[in-house]
């Protein structure tokens, strides 16, 4: 997993909550993206499930799967 800065200064982290923030069109509430023992974990809430693939597979475009963990809830 990529956790050092990119050449534009931003971390992974910050381009993943970039992604998924634009992938889904703002329609994740209380999204947090971090780093919790060398994995990358998601927390939000969305309005379906389709919002929420298209949160994960924003996320997967930089991860592997077992890279990444995801606690995001629908409702």
């Amino acid at each position: 997993m990529r956790t050092h800065p990119t050449e534009g200064g931003s971390s992974l982290i910050q381009e993943i909550t970039d992604r998924v923030r634009e992938t889904t069109h703002g329609r994740i509430r209380g999204l947090a993206v971090e780093e919790v023992q060398g994995r990358v974990v998601i927390r939000g809430q969305v309005p379906s499930h389709h919002t929420r693939q298209l949160a994960l597979h924003a996320a997967l475009q930089f991860l592997s799967g077992d890279e990444c963990r995801s606690f995001i809830t629908v409702g």
